[in-house]
């Protein structure tokens, strides 16, 4: 998302937009996907002035354990993040600063429930794309050979979904980001549906033409 250098940014929805990434492994050791996401991480932390996730710790425990299994050559971007989330209290000259909002923002709040909190709204359609139990049916649709258009889409946009939550309250916890439920007054919530709507419809046609069916 793109902020300002030295002040908060507003986010509207008649303004929004951001860029986004999906990426899927298509095996156990998906040595090509890692090491995209490796460089991504190099990048992220050299031209970003934030990087932020929610509990991380477990997530880059994953990927350093991929890591080491799969192809066995150095991943500077995976090795360099991890060594600077546990240091993020102390934050290196020149490189993107580290925020962890389950940890540093909204301790042991769930990302929903932090998104709430700070004057998002988050849609019951929205929020159930990454109900487990739908989550499992569309990993079982996908096993059966089924179609994979909406599931595709539903999984994608449950991780762009959690992206999203993640990257305005990053910016919120750093002073980079505000919106209008910020303001002195005004409990009006940031609407999320309408966001990600606005933004990336096009690249989940099932999902959000212009309006959310099922």
């Amino acid at each position: 998302m793109p902020i300002h250098r030295t002040r908060s940014t507003r986010v509207r929805l008649d303004l929004a937009h951001f860029g986004f990434k999906a990426m899927a492994a298509e095996s156990n050791c998906d040595t090509g996907l890692l090491d995209m996401l490796d460089a991504l991480l190099v990048q992220a932390r050299r031209q970003a002035r934030v990087i932020a996730w929610h509990a991380a710790d477990d997530d880059l425990h994953v990927l350093r354990g991929l890591a080491r299994s799969c192809g066995g050559h150095r991943h500077p971007g995976i090795t360099g993040l991890s060594e600077a989330w546990a240091e993020r209290d102390r934050p290196a000259s020149g490189l993107a600063r580290c925020v962890d909002t389950a940890l540093d923002f909204c301790p042991g709040v769930v990302i929903a429930d932090a998104a709430v909190e700070h004057a998002l709204a988050v849609a019951d359609e929205l929020l159930g794309l990454q109900h487990p139990t739908h989550m499992q049916l569309c990993h079982d649709v996908l096993a059966e050979g089924g179609d994979t258009t909406v599931v595709t889409e539903t999984i994608a946009a449950a991780a762009l979904l959690q992206a999203v939550m993640t990257a305005l309250l990053g910016g919120k916890a750093t002073d980079r980001l505000h919106w209008e439920g910020d303001d002195v007054g005004n409990d009006r919530p940031l609407d999320l549906h309408r966001l990600i709507d606005t933004v990336a419809w096009g690249q989940f046609p099932t999902l959000f033409s212009r309006t959310l069916h099922w």
